[in-house]
């Protein structure tokens, strides 16, 4: 009897000291899981949260300004991801990855079609 005692004694102080790294790690990992979310937007969302008046703090104009801005020049995929990152909404690596530009920039020729 005194064994199994302090054997579930033992087990009781072993675990709790095995728990809180468990507990960080998980911390860990959802917090890197929301930052990613964050992080990034579809170049399909990007351009519709542009045309919706998301980045209008970050002087990207909205609705049928927002597509003027884009026929004129004013607006283009750099300045929207650009004006992304300074919103939160996407991470500043977005600006190295050619192939998000380039669709962020054909989603923008689209718009300018329509």
């Amino acid at each position: 009897m005194k064994g199994l005692i302090i054997t579930g004694l033992s087990s009781l102080v072993l675990g709790s000291f095995f728990t809180p790294v468990n507990a960080n790690e998980i911390m860990a990992v959802n917090s890197t899981l929301e930052q990613n979310q964050i992080a990034y937007l579809s170049p399909v969302n990007l351009v519709s949260h542009g045309r919706r008046g998301t980045f209008r703090e970050q002087g990207i104009p909205s609705h049928i300004s927002f597509s003027l801005a884009i026929k004129s020049g004013q607006v283009d995929a750099e300045s929207l991801v650009n004006a992304a990152i300074q919103a939160g909404r996407l991470s500043s690596d977005s600006l190295n990855h050619l192939s998000y530009l380039s669709q962020v920039q054909f989603e923008l020729s689209q718009l300018d079609n329509d």
